[in-house]
């Protein structure tokens, strides 16, 4: 039987947190939401998700300060975080890579690009997990 992954999307935008479920949820994902970065942390620590889509730009917390907060937590700190947001500049990508994400999207985002790097994402977490 294969496993259904479990994904947090984080987005204080409530129409692109909808899109975001909808897109999943197709795909498979059970897909958990959160609209800022309290509920977001609070979210991954008690459910553990195996992927988390979080934006940058929440009111609050920001997406970096949740990203820190994830990387600090031993029950959270293995769990890959794409980056979402509709921010592209380069010293915001670069801050995000080297606070441990590997892939950031960029709002507005294309469906096969998002489902892909979820993929890929979650691949990379298994591979990480057998070695």
């Amino acid at each position: 039987m294969k496993k259904q992954y479990t994904i947090l999307a984080v987005d204080d935008e409530t129409d692109v947190l909808l899109l975001v479920k909808t897109a999943l949820q197709a795909e498979g994902y059970r897909v958990l939401t959160a609209p800022d970065g309290v509920e977001a942390f609070k979210t991954a620590r008690e459910e553990k998700p195996d992927l988390i889509l979080l934006d940058v730009m929440m009111p609050e917390m920001d997406g970096f300060q949740v990203l820190e907060k994830i990387r600090q937590d031993d029950g959270t700190c293995r769990i890959p975080v794409i980056m979402l947001t509709g921010l592209t500049e380069r010293e915001r990508i670069r801050t995000a890579l080297e606070r441990g994400t590997k892939y950031y999207i960029t709002k507005p985002f294309d469906f096969h690009d998002l489902i892909g790097k979820v993929r890929m994402a979650i691949e990379d977490a298994e591979a990480d997990v057998h070695f």
